[in-house]
């Protein structure tokens, strides 16, 4: 959404930015509608600073899914500079991501041609799968997962469709480009002008958190995901994707919204998921703190519903004083870009199953330090 017209808030009531969120939490939860409803009734009226919401709601990277909440629950109550705010929105999304769509299916089509497999993550399949619409949630850009071992083939096709280094990666070469890459986990890539950009990735994770499953189990899991009448290409399952959304909120501190919104949306449109076999693979590779804390902040901010024995479990090793962090941390994103360096280096530490996985956490970090500071070109 564009910056908002006069006419939209004309009378301002100096919102803040804790309100602003409040509100956007309560319409993007799993509350009933009835109460989520009368609630935005209350604060949806003539004096609300639109532009603080719209401010608050792009900081926590969920405009679109709070621009279809607010339709779903108001209609045409809405003001309607907001209702044509919206509109506009959502036109330009779905372009936008149309776009995003025919272009993964071209690659899609040239890797597969050439015996290469890809599985499509979060961007517009996450919109599909979990959302049910594409202009329900943006993207910026598109990642892929392809096994480490033919990268180097999987580069060499898309430089045949006309793909080239991002500028960030243009100067890596030799060691420095295999060092950058095994720490990472991915490559960027961009073709026409800057237009389209495309994530690579070898893992789902870089090496220092622990995410278990290599390409070949996910892929022997995956299921194919229609994304238009004509694009359709392999995602993960709804349990691998779970674990996926839980280890990058854990990446990306929950520094947004977006993270806990994702998550919850997965547990409320896949009644389906297999919960025992999400918790046997968790204790089988010693995920069960980076889940327990992603079920737990799904339940706590977004009121969704998980089950009474996955309940239970999350309980067993309470994640309550790091949940309680992340929410408080949410609240005043306005005010605070990031979680303090202590904060952050406890909720890694804490996320970590095992002394093992926090020494490996430590290397890499370190390794990542030295690497970025006197090492990259």
């Amino acid at each position: 959404m564009n910056a908002v017209s006069p006419t939209c808030h004309a009378a301002h009531n100096g919102m803040a930015g804790p309100d602003a969120y409040d509100l956007i939490r309560t319409c993007l939860s799993h509350r009933p509608d009835s109460t989520r409803r009368e609630a935005a009734r209350s604060l949806v009226n003539p004096d609300l600073d639109w532009e603080t919401v719209r401010q608050e709601a792009q900081r926590h990277r969920v405009l679109s899914p709070l621009f279809h909440a607010l339709e779903h629950l108001l209609g045409t109550q809405l003001p309607t500079p907001a209702r044509n705010q919206i509109r506009e929105h959502k036109r330009g999304l779905k372009i936008r991501n149309t776009f995003l769509v025919q272009e993964l299916g071209r690659i899609n089509q040239h890797l597969e041609a050439a015996g290469l497999p890809l599985l499509a993550m979060k961007g517009t399949v996450l919109a599909r799968t979990v959302y049910g619409d594409l202009t329900a949630r943006q993207s910026v850009d598109m990642d892929i997962l392809v096994p480490r071992s033919q990268f180097s083939e999987v580069e060499r096709a898309l430089q045949d469709v006309g793909y080239e280094y991002a500028e960030k990666r243009k100067r890596l070469t030799g060691w420095r480009k295999t060092l950058s890459l095994h720490l990472d986990g991915q490559w960027q890539f961009t073709r026409a002008k800057g237009s389209f950009h495309l994530d690579v990735h070898t893992r789902v994770m870089p090496p220092r958190y622990s995410f278990p499953a290599a390409f070949d189990a996910l892929w022997n899991r995956a299921q194919k995901v229609r994304l238009n009448d004509e694009v359709s290409v392999w995602g993960f399952s709804p349990e691998d994707r779970l674990l996926s959304l839980c280890y990058h909120g854990v990446k990306n501190q929950w520094r947004a919204l977006k993270y806990v919104v994702d998550l919850a949306e997965l547990i409320r449109t896949q009644p389906d998921l297999d919960w025992a076999n999400v918790v046997e693979y968790a204790e089988r590779t010693r995920s069960t703190r980076v889940v327990r804390l992603g079920l737990s902040l799904s339940q706590g901010i977004m009121s969704a519903s998980l089950p009474a024995d996955i309940r239970n479990w999350v309980q067993d090793t309470p994640m309550d004083d790091y949940s309680f962090t992340i929410e408080r941390y949410l609240q005043r994103r306005e005010s605070l870009s990031v979680l303090p360096y202590r904060e952050r280096v406890h909720l890694q530490l804490a996320t970590k199953d095992t002394v093992t996985h926090q020494i490996q956490y430590g290397v890499y970090s370190i390794l990542q330090h030295i690497w970025s500071a006197f090492l990259k070109p």
